[in-house]
């Protein structure tokens, strides 16, 4: 068994690769409705003005566009460390700000803990094979 496992290691590059297409995807998905409908960037602006950002419009396309090509950055494994750290600072402003400070639940705050960890291991790591960036 334990050789089994051993023989493993040489798929270890292709795991980022799979968190990396989960992840980008994931981004894409939730924040192409705020980048191609005005009224849900509008929503999400309120959201940001109810949490007392400033120029919370500004701040809602900043943190849009990033989810959004970040995401496709991700998915393309280019410029991924780049686009991880932008990512990170993203995901540190929503679960500091969207989440902690307002003391929302776990459950709430999973989404955005989970896409600064990826962020994290992204930014650590690198985009694993294949990628643009190897």
């Amino acid at each position: 068994m334990n050789h089994l496992l051993t023989s493993l290691r040489r798929f270890r590059d292709y795991a980022p690769f799979l968190l990396r297409l989960s992840f980008g995807f994931q981004l894409v998905y939730f924040s192409q409705a705020n980048i191609f409908q005005f009224e849900k960037m509008q929503e999400f602006a309120g959201y940001l003005t109810k949490l007392n950002f400033p120029i919370p419009l500004v701040m809602a396309f900043l943190a849009a566009y990033a989810e959004f090509f970040g995401g496709i950055l991700m998915i393309l494994g280019w410029q991924t460390r780049w686009a991880a750290a932008v990512l990170t600072f993203n995901f540190i402003m929503a679960v500091v700000f969207g989440h902690a400070i307002i003391g929302d639940t776990y459950a709430n705050s999973y989404p955005s803990l989970h896409l600064l960890a990826m962020s994290v291991f992204m930014l650590l790591n690198g985009p694993g094979k294949p990628s643009v960036d190897k």
